[in-house]
């Protein structure tokens, strides 16, 4: 089976930066299946990579290679880390998007890392990736479990009074405002019961969204998102525009 290998960045597609990369993983692994998550995460924005890493890798093969380039400085002293995880492996610079990643794995992170002054940080990179294709990555780096911590906000339940919170973590290119609320949360706590969701924006602007909203056309709903959680979307309009919702917005939604 060919090699899956992924890449995230805040590149962009503009410049040449990311088929550069590109062809480096292609000298290292000629058979490997390369696949964009994104390019376009806000510049630096580690949350926004992190959500978007966690909801997705699991789409992909196991055994998948993930390589995870935003907020990435590429000094001389850039030391790629590995973290192998749930089946796959991610490599990339222990800036604290692992632990947003994975802050909720219930045990400690253990990785690898590749030190060495003569490479430059691609050269690092695919060594690791051909380390990883071979078999060797144990002789060419060492044991790492200090990472850098950092935490995502996760959605909220609280039972006792049938609420719901959350944040808006990504905006898509259609202009629709992802939550971090998870479509099972979301299911399982209100199911058929009416709810309202109310939207808050950092400049104070509010948005209702009511019970016959869900999944319904020509008005703010929440929907699904293949991500897996509730999406906030406007029937071919522009949620996060009409409503002021940005990356600083908050969502709760209370039911019966």
């Amino acid at each position: 089976m060919r090699p899956t290998i992924t890449l995230i960045s805040d590149w962009r597609l503009r410049d040449p930066y990311v088929s550069f990369l590109k062809s480096s993983l292609l000298q290292t692994a000629p058979d490997a299946v390369l696949l964009d998550v994104s390019h376009h995460v806000d510049m630096y924005n580690l949350g926004q990579t992190a959500f978007l890493m966690k909801q997705s890798y699991a789409r992909f093969p196991e055994g998948s290679i993930h390589l995870i380039l935003t907020n990435t400085t590429f000094s001389s002293t850039y030391n790629p880390v590995l973290l192998t995880f749930d089946g796959h492996h991610f490599i990339g610079e222990d800036n604290g998007v692992f632990t947003m990643m994975f802050q909720n794995a219930g045990m400690p992170l253990k990785g690898r890392q590749l030190v060495d002054d003569s490479m430059t940080a691609i050269d690092k990179m695919m060594k690791m990736v051909g380390a990883l294709l071979q078999g060797t990555v144990e002789q060419v780096t060492t044991e790492y479990n200090d990472f850098v911590l950092k935490l995502m906000e996760q959605a909220f339940h609280n039972q006792n009074q049938h609420l719901i919170e959350g944040k808006i973590l990504y905006v898509d290119a259609f202009f629709n405002a992802i939550t971090n609320i998870p479509v099972q949360m979301f299911k399982e706590a209100v199911g058929n019961r009416p709810f309202k969701a109310v939207i808050r924006s950092s400049n104070d602007w509010q948005t209702v969204i009511y019970a016959d909203d869900y999944k319904e056309c020509q008005s703010f709903m929440l929907t699904d998102n293949p991500l897996g959680c509730l999406e906030i979307a406007y029937y071919q309009g522009k949620v996060s525009v009409l409503a002021d919702i940005n990356e600083d917005s908050t969502i709760e939604i209370t039911y019966e």
